[in-house]
């Protein structure tokens, strides 16, 4: 009788601890994207865990994590993929448990080097990719100018551009320009405004990493 009565209480045990696999556990395994200036939000939820904790790494600039309710709100500021990790406790047992989160936030107006800043003898040419992304209206105004700024601070213009861009679309802004000797970082700025708006709604930058060298006739 007492045999039988343990193998009961052992069998039962086991049943509870199999019944339920997933007793302490994530339930949010992802995060959604965002966009720059547009407001985020979004949750990290347990099953039967308290917290979260941020453990390793960094939210995107302008979003909070409340640890009481898992919440993630905000107006992202800048743009990019931030990855981190976060903890939580079993309520029942005390355990802990980790997990890595990414979340994209995308920029309104994207500056990218379709073809990067090179020299050719002492002409600086490439080309400027600029895409709205934007949620706001059909299109953008958009200014855009690239230029190159020299060891005293003197600059350059590369390039210029002024049009419309609708949303979802990319422009390509070639540029060429001859300059004097010397070493030069590569800047592209633009503003982007509503159409009959004085305010801009996005602006982007983008600089070359090192220093282009011009060195004809020295």
């Amino acid at each position: 009788m007492l045999r039988w009565l343990a193998l009961l209480l052992l069998t039962t045990s086991l049943a509870a601890q199999t019944a339920d696999p997933a007793r302490f556990d994530f339930a949010t395994t992802s995060l959604p994207n965002g966009m720059v200036g547009h407001l985020y939000s979004a949750a990290i939820k347990m099953r039967n865990g308290a917290g979260p904790l941020l453990t390793k790494g960094m939210l995107p600039p302008g979003l909070h994590l409340d640890p009481n309710t898992g919440d993630i709100q905000g107006t992202p500021l800048q743009f990019g993929t931030y990855k981190f990790s976060v903890s939580v406790r079993d309520l029942v047992t005390n355990a802990t448990a980790s997990r890595e989160f990414a979340i994209t936030i995308q920029s309104q107006l994207l500056l990218e080097w379709l073809k990067p800043p090179t020299l050719n003898s002492n002409t600086i040419s490439g080309a400027l990719k600029v895409t709205n992304s934007s949620t706001d209206g059909d299109h953008f105004e958009m200014t855009v100018i690239i230029v190159a700024v020299n060891e005293i601070g003197k600059a350059f213009a590369l390039g210029y551009q002024h049009f419309n861009i609708a949303r979802n679309v990319e422009q390509v802004v070639p540029f060429s320009t001859t300059v004097p000797n010397g070493r030069y970082i590569v800047h592209a700025d633009a503003i982007a405004a509503l159409p009959n708006k004085k305010q801009a709604n996005a602006r982007a930058s983008i600089e070359t990493a090192t220093h282009l060298v011009v060195n004809v006739n020295r």
